[in-house]
């Protein structure tokens, strides 16, 4: 059925549809597929960090967007070793969660936000933009601080002091911690 707008259409002027329009978006459709098909056509520029055999054009990577469950956070990174904490070169500090902290363990503590507000558990791992392996969060810090981590460094005071203050990102699976719970 049509329906007549009441415009009378001007005399001797009839435009025919072409189909180059159509043509033309079924140009940029295959150019596209092409584009995006079987990977990056530039595979150096995906994920320049990671080694051939690791490469991913996939769109989480390319655009670092966190998987799913995950969560990531930027904070304010400080160091702190047995000695800052009051304890003599044979003492060992224990952490808030009880357990002793020995010179080669990856932990650090965080600020109370971060448990209350952001998700992090006591115990849970996480990990730290920059620095490799995984951290356990042992211990909580003075609730002045906000959004902040210290990373310990054993007896290595003059690490720590290198270390200084940074800011960084740190991410976590708070999936996990919420199945473990």
């Amino acid at each position: 059925m049509r329906i007549d707008s009441g415009l009378a259409k001007p005399a001797g002027k009839t435009r025919k549809r072409s189909s180059s329009s159509s043509f033309s978006w079924a140009l940029v459709a295959l150019l596209l597929g092409v584009a995006f098909s079987s990977g990056c056509a530039k595979k150096p520029a995906c994920l320049v960090e990671q080694d051939a055999a690791t490469l991913s054009c996939s769109p989480t990577k390319l655009f670092a967007l966190p998987a799913r469950g995950e969560k990531s956070l930027t904070v304010t990174a400080m160091a702190y070793t047995a000695q800052s904490v009051g304890k003599s070169r044979k003492g060992l500090p224990r952490a808030a969660n009880g357990e002793l902290l020995t010179p080669e363990l990856n932990a650090i503590a965080v600020s109370p936000d971060l448990i209350d507000l952001h998700g992090l558990a006591l115990d849970q791992t996480v990990r730290i933009d920059g620095l490799d392996g995984e951290y356990k969060v042992m211990d909580l810090m003075h609730a002045r601080h906000e959004k902040t981590i210290d990373i310990y460094f054993g007896r290595d005071a003059a690490g720590a002091r290198q270390w200084g203050r940074r800011t960084l990102t740190i991410s976590w699976d708070h999936l996990r911690q919420a199945q473990a719970d």
